[in-house]
């Protein structure tokens, strides 16, 4: 069974050479590797290029987004399976993709998922498995841990008038339409997670107004006061790091630790696979 793993990238010189590692160290047997270049400029085409012989496709060119980068890949695929695996992340380990094909698919299942790592800079955290209803809200699994049947995700695509969040909206659809999703109990991926000071305040924003808009809360009272407590953690976040940037870490470590859709991932292989 044919796995297509699709990675996009624009200008990422700095993560592009272990992420394609990862995926070409893969012990499983059936990947085709897709990579989709925005037309990068730093050196990362070079870089790529020296595996070109071990990519099934690749191209650079100039694109409308991450999601039409996405698109592309799909629209090229040949495998049973697509997913999807961005520049500067990589697979936990090399039996990731092995792993979730060793469990009985149902003929049925639209989508299988399993755990995603969340690398900060204070430490590694896995994120729970929560139950589907939380589509309601946004994503209950990570996008980079999932695999999506290519007939389904050919069938509709990325819609690509969302910036950021067009993977909650093709997961949300399936969901309300019925679609069919699979757990399996395999760590798939580490994504490099970000928590900056304030570049990436006016993402986190854009995340939850395109995401509200999809999920149908857009300018409702818990939208607005959803945005009014981001907000306020982001202006308190900036004042921490006026006096110590090591006091955010300290502060954001203690949130995370404190927040229950997440676990210190040591602590998740002592309970999951000790």
């Amino acid at each position: 069974m044919r796995v297509s793993v699709i990675t996009v990238c624009f200008n990422a010189i700095q993560g592009i050479e272990k992420t394609i590692s990862s995926v070409l160290n893969q012990s499983y047997p059936e990947v085709e590797y897709i990579v989709i270049d925005g037309g990068s400029k730093d050196g990362t085409v070079d870089v790529i290029r020296k595996y070109e012989d071990r990519v099934g496709y690749f191209v650079s060119e100039p694109d409308g987004g991450i999601y039409d980068a996405m698109n592309k890949g799909v629209r090229v695929a040949t495998g049973e399976w697509i997913t999807f695996l961005n520049a500067g992340d990589t697979y936990y380990d090399s039996q990731s993709i092995e792993a979730v094909f060793s469990h009985e698919i149902p003929i049925d299942v639209d989508v299988v998922y399993g755990y995603q790592v969340h690398s900060y800079s204070y430490g590694k955290f896995v994120r729970k498995q929560l139950p589907l209803t939380f589509f309601s809200e946004g994503m209950p699994f990570g996008h980079e841990s999932s695999f999506v049947r290519a007939k389904v995700m050919k069938h509709s695509g990325f819609d690509t008038r969302y910036r950021i969040a067009a993977d909650y909206n093709f997961f949300y659809h399936l969901y309300m339409s019925g679609g069919h999703f699979m757990p399996v109990d395999v760590i798939v991926a580490d994504f490099e997670s970000a928590e900056g000071v304030s570049s990436s305040d006016n993402t986190v924003l854009q995340t939850h107004r395109e995401s509200s808009m999809i999920n149908g809360t857009y300018a409702t009272c818990q939208y607005k006061m959803q945005i009014i407590s981001k907000c306020v953690r982001m202006m308190l976040k900036k004042i921490l790091s006026v006096f110590s940037k090591d006091l955010v870490s300290r502060r954001q470590l203690k949130q995370r630790e404190q927040n229950e859709e997440y676990i210190p991932l040591n602590i998740f292989l002592t309970k999951n696979h000790g």
